[in-house]
């Protein structure tokens, strides 16, 4: 709750505004509200994305008790002068307050509420409450659900027969039915029939309309296919994007009300604006992160085509230099270079065979060998294996043993994969620092063996806007396609019940690879924790 003093008041990012916000979408001097000869203005301060106030965009507007204001994805609403009275006593200025309307069904408030408030505590309740039930309604979810819970909010707080949203898939596309509601549930399979002239109208116009609108006669009242459909009151209002209209929302009633104070108003009018735009700002979300999804899965995609013609490239240069070994000791009658020559293709045949492995790993089930190991021994041999491309590149491996040797079950040789995957993985990461260094530690519980490893870490300027930026988007992409090396390894740890996790730094990689204990009826543990020698026999 916010005071506006004579004065006024300026509301915006920056931390000199009276009223400071968190929301990014909105300017650091967004608007300010300020008392003028008894009148209450809203002025919009030149801002990036605009003010509106109940669904319009404004410059300079005078506001009333009501009325909602929205910057970016705040909303506020403006409630009332100082000196309301407390419930169940007189107002000395009875203008200051609204009627509740008796369209609107009250939702949360009893009638013990409406008894024993005055009018105006009544109507702020059910704003607020409204508002509340919109954001949940609109909230991380997905396009479709989201919609149906828009209407059924819509079917909660008005006494609508029939309802539906339509939304076009881009600008200048045509609108379709997404979600459809009847009242009565009998007539749930029914079409739903909608004049295009108001369709047309609210589309075009960017405006809604209700009953009282069509009264009025002109070329709306005048629609023959409204006239003939039965429609006793209609409401459709635009769910305006920041670019273009993306669809639209409406109900309607097949029967008359006995009474205007039973028919559909401007109070509708303002609630499904209100609600139009919170769908508006949940499809735009969505839309928004989707294509950002979209792009760093094409960015990973690409990552990995990269690596993976990379990594053919040079098996097949060290195929076709073995080759040419053999052609030359066949030349010369060596028989010592073409043993050197069909070494380097042989090697080299197995490498292509492993890969075509990896990637039949990803595509297919994987099912776990069942044989008896000592992880120890397998780490070891893992490094090993991963020491001698590390030192070909200057980059040392630091490894920490925390446990003694035991044995497990498990598939030894697809275990040993995975974690040399990981281990290369933090050699190629590490290859442009200085002085660079990657940890390997092996952990272990009694419920879990646990390896981390770490790559080296830069030197990594905290200034610098387009190191953040490639650091996001490399964390990004891992996250969500990591690669042929660490997708193999992730199949494997996971055909296990573990897994590998990635986590990310600006400077640095780190990983932790884990999977069950599964002890052969003879083994012991032997664990060091927190550097207390513990065993059990199993």
């Amino acid at each position: 709750m916010f005071d506006v003093p004579p004065q006024g008041v300026t509301v915006g990012r920056d931390l000199e505004n009276e009223i400071c916000l968190t929301d990014l979408e909105t300017s650091r001097a967004h608007c300010q509200i300020v008392q003028e000869n008894g009148d209450v203005y809203l002025i919009d301060l030149k801002s990036s994305n605009g003010t509106t106030l109940n669904g319009k965009m404004v410059t300079r507007t005078p506001v009333k008790v009501g009325d909602h204001i929205q910057m970016g994805q705040t909303v506020m609403i403006v409630l009332a002068p100082n000196n309301i009275p407390a419930p169940g006593t007189a107002s000395p200025n009875p203008k200051s307050r609204e009627k509740i309307s008796s369209t609107l069904s009250p939702g949360p408030v009893s009638a013990e509420d409406l008894e024993d408030s005055n009018d105006f505590v009544a109507v702020m309740k059910n704003n607020l409450q409204f508002m509340y039930n919109a954001s949940m309604a609109t909230t991380r979810k997905e396009i479709g659900p989201m919609l149906d819970d828009v209407l059924n909010l819509i079917f909660e707080w008005t006494e609508a027969d029939r309802g539906c949203i339509l939304l076009r898939d881009g600008p200048k596309k045509t609108l379709q039915a997404k979600a459809v509601k009847h009242r009565d549930p009998a007539k749930k399979n029914e079409k739903l029939k909608v004049s295009r002239s108001i369709l047309k109208h609210v589309d075009n116009k960017a405006e809604g309309v209700v009953s009282s609108d069509l009264r009025k006669g002109g070329s709306l009242g005048a629609s023959v296919s409204l006239k003939e459909s039965g429609i006793s009151e209609v409401i459709c209002v635009p769910v305006c994007g920041r670019k273009h209209g993306l669809g639209l929302i409406y109900i309607d009633k097949l029967i008359e009300s006995p009474s205007d104070d039973l028919s559909f108003g401007e109070d509708h009018l303002k609630l499904l604006h209100a609600i139009a735009h919170q769908t508006a700002v949940a499809i735009e979300n969505e839309e928004y992160y989707a294509t950002i999804l979209e792009k760093e899965r094409m960015l990973a995609v690409g990552e990995t085509a990269e690596k993976l013609s990379h990594r053919i490239k040079n098996i097949l240069q060290s195929i076709n230099g073995g080759a040419f070994l053999v052609d030359d000791g066949l030349e010369k009658s060596d028989v010592s270079t073409i043993e050197k020559g069909w070494a380097i293709v042989k090697r080299n045949q197995e490498r292509i065979s492993r890969l075509v492995l990896e990637m039949m790993l990803i595509n297919n089930d994987y099912v776990a060998d069942k044989e008896q190991f000592c992880v120890v021994e397998m780490l070891d041999h893992a490094i090993e294996n991963q020491r001698a491309d590390a030192e070909s590149l200057e980059i040392e491996i630091d490894y920490v043993c925390g446990m003694r040797p035991m044995d497990v079950v498990g598939d030894r040789r697809s275990l040993q994969d995975a974690v040399e995957y990981v281990i290369a993985e933090a050699i190629k990461n590490s290859r442009s620092v200085d002085s660079p260094k990657v940890t390997v530690q092996l952990e272990s519980n009694m419920e879990f063996i646990e390896v981390f490893v770490k790559s080296a870490e830069a030197d990594v300027d905290d200034n610098s806007a387009e190191s953040t930026y490639k650091s996001e988007i490399f964390s990004a992409a891992k996250e969500f396609f990591p690669g042929l090396e660490l997708s193999a390894s992730q199949k494997i740890l996971r055909g296990h019940g573990g897994n590998v996790e990635i986590v990310n730094e600006r400077s640095h990689e780190k990983y932790r690879i884990w999977f069950p204990v599964i002890l052969s009826s003879d083994s012991q543990l032997n664990t060091i924790v927190h550097g207390t020698k513990t065993s059990e026999r199993h």
